[in-house]
């Protein structure tokens, strides 16, 4: 092989090599990073398909544990934005690695004006819920307002000649919203009993907007003790309750034991479902029950 011949095989070796890295690390600014699937609902009934939503956090996967894939951290570093609920582990695990060296990747907490749920520090599992704060602020209609809000503004803002066409959009989607959200005010005032039974508490905020009683299997972010076990069927007798709630990300045999213990229905929830709107009325029917 000649000089000539091994320079241009350097050369091109070299431009190969460029081009794959500059691929690599092009920003698409029509790729919208999120963490859970009800962001993605969010985004595509204001925006349509204007953008690719690349969701880190798959169906039937757990925010407290999930790693994400080579594939969806490569892009994730393409992305132009990422958009955080705050707060959930996956997000206090992950988001620092995810974000470290990508200065282009713009980084957003939509959950921000949401009035948390606060208490104690606790363990849950291989994490700690930081600063006792509830994270599970996609799963009311109320919470969820303020979500649609924020991810609103930043959707106008990535394509402000679509306004018109989003506003649209986010007011049909805030009117499907408002209607479950009355329709379960108007319920739940009339409820005598107003208590149910779940084993992770991911209900936390419907609790609180519509003035019920969540009583949470799992203790302290742990499966429960026979003790603890003990407290939840006298619990779940002394209030009445006819139904069990499990997330669909958890084990269910805990769940089940309660379950057969009071006669009562076990039914598998999931609130992070991508058809979030259906799934929301889907558990708040239940609650009516």
């Amino acid at each position: 092989m000649n000089k000539i011949t091994l320079l241009i095989l350097c050369l091109g070796i070299s431009l190969g090599f460029q081009a794959c890295n500059s691929k690599q690390n092009k920003v698409d600014n029509k790729l919208i990073s999120v963490s859970i699937l009800p962001q993605k609902y969010f985004i595509e009934r204001i925006a349509g398909n204007d953008f690719k939503v690349n969701v880190l956090i798959p169906p039937g996967a757990s925010p407290a544990s999930y790693e994400p894939t080579p594939r969806q951290m490569q892009e994730m570093s393409q992305s132009s934005l990422y958009l955080k609920i705050g707060h959930i582990p996956f997000e206090k695990a992950w988001l620092g690695k995810l974000l470290n060296g990508k200065s282009k990747i713009k980084s957003i907490d939509i959950s921000e004006g949401i009035e948390f749920i606060k208490g104690p520090e606790f363990r849950h599992g291989d994490h700690v819920h930081e600063g006792g704060i509830d994270p599970h602020v996609w799963s009311s209609p109320k919470t969820a307002k303020q979500l649609v809000a924020n991810t609103f503004k930043v959707l106008v803002e990535l394509a402000p000649e679509k306004k018109q066409e989003y506003t649209m959009n986010y007011m049909k989607l805030m009117t499907d919203i408002n209607i479950m959200d009355k329709g379960a005010e108007a319920i739940f005032d009339q409820m005598p009993s107003k208590a149910f039974m779940i084993y992770h508490p991911a209900l936390s905020y419907i609790a609180r907007d519509y003035g019920l009683t969540q009583i949470s299997i799992e203790h302290d972010g742990k499966a429960p003790s026979p003790a603890h076990m003990k407290e939840m069927l006298d619990l779940a007798k002394k209030n009445n309750i006819k139904i069990v709630f499990l997330q669909k990300q958890f084990n269910i045999e805990n769940a089940k034991t309660i379950a057969a213990e009071i006669d009562a229905e076990l039914i598998q929830i999931d609130p992070l479902s991508e058809n979030w709107l259906t799934e929301m009325n889907r558990i708040l029917s239940y609650l009516k029950r």
